[in-house]
């Protein structure tokens, strides 16, 4: 048995796949030509690339722009952390993130300032209220034009029915358009959920979806290109070619999503390490997910994807199609395929996934 190295799991590379370049393109229209007020919302499915699309955004709007030089930060990151008792969501602990994001110069709380009792005393006395406003002012002053607030669907955690999360999301909306910012919502699926209780808010949303990949051939191509990248990084065993080789298998315990696919190969490649081997099948079917976290993972993303189809789509088919129940749209039970195995580079048909 081998001790494992850091170089064997570092297999953490960003791979500019084309689900996520069409998504910052997109996300990259919007906001440059959105108006203070609007709101954009980023969803998908959990660890598909949202929180690096944040980073690349961010670096692209801001334009090289130092704040050490100039004073400005004309984007700023926030993650809705439910940070409360019991894992509920607290709108003055979010408050008080913006505050040290945007570098307060009263209530900040910086790395130089963590003992600095004025600090602390400060910000214990200060209601929600005047931090709201002293946030309000900081990012005029600062010349903010971008809100981005990661893991924004935590706002559903809040404790107090006033507090509801489409009443915080409208809030923060307000923030957005009092301060002449874009808000910028990123969150997995269950964020739509909380948005379309806000009539008022969805007249100004914009939508960016980075999806996950659909078992078709031009999305399984696709697929097969990303495994391709993970080839060059991953020590494989002598009898398994490439990961292509198991792309069926791979693409049933993911389905389909990026994130999972690399914590997958992340797992498979620490199990060969200890053996001092390379990734076989086997060890692929010893460490993929458990068949009943991957059905919740699998709900929550068809829940997600049922509430980005348009009901433009429906009203758009013509009288002697099959229209169906939104309800329905698959009824196919998923995790229960059986994968047909395609030579390498060669793959001229994708099997749907069907009942046994």
């Amino acid at each position: 048995m081998n001790l494992i190295t850091t170089d064997v799991l570092n297999i953490d590379i960003q791979i500019p796949h084309r689900n996520w370049v069409t998504a910052l393109s997109e996300a990259f229209a919007l906001l440059i030509s959105a108006q203070s007020g609007d709101v954009v919302c980023i969803t998908g499915p959990s660890r598909a690339g949202k929180s690096r699309l944040i980073e690349e955004l961010v670096k692209l709007l801001s334009g090289g722009l130092s704040y050490e030089e100039t004073g400005l930060i004309p984007a700023v990151v926030v993650e809705a952390a439910n940070t409360g008792p019991h894992g509920s969501f607290l709108t003055k602990a979010l408050t008080q993130r913006m505050i040290d994001a945007i570098k307060h110069p009263v209530f900040s709380l910086q790395d130089d300032d963590l003992h600095d009792s004025l600090v602390f005393q400060r910000l214990s006395r200060a209601t929600e209220g005047e931090l709201r406003l002293a946030l309000e002012k900081a990012f005029i002053a600062r010349k903010t034009k971008y809100l981005f607030i990661d893991e924004a669907q935590h706002a559903k955690y809040a404790t107090k029915r006033s507090e509801s999360g489409h009443a915080i999301i409208d809030s923060w909306k307000c923030l957005a358009q009092a301060s002449g910012l874009v808000l910028v919502v990123v969150g997995a699926y269950p964020i739509l959920d909380v948005l379309q209780k806000s009539p008022h808010l969805l007249g100004r949303k914009h939508q960016v979806h980075l999806p996950r990949y659909q078992l078709n051939e031009e999305d399984m191509e696709a697929f097969c290109l990303i495994l391709a990248h993970y080839d060059r990084v991953v020590k494989l065993s002598p009898k398994l070619d490439s990961l292509q080789d198991v792309a069926d298998l791979l693409y049933d315990g993911t389905l389909g999503c990026i994130g999972l696919l690399r914590g997958w190969l992340t797992r498979a490649s620490a199990m060969s390490a200890i053996h001092g081997a390379g990734i076989t099948k086997n060890i692929l079917m010893k460490t993929r997910f458990p068949k009943n976290d991957l059905e919740e993972i699998y709900k929550e993303i068809k829940a997600g994807e049922q509430n980005l189809i348009s009901e433009d789509f429906f009203d758009s088919l013509a009288p002697d199609e099959v229209k169906p129940k939104k309800k329905n749209i698959s009824s196919n039970k998923p995790f229960q395929s059986k994968p047909k195995r395609h030579k390498k580079n060669n793959r001229t048909e994708v099997d749907l996934i069907t009942d046994e």
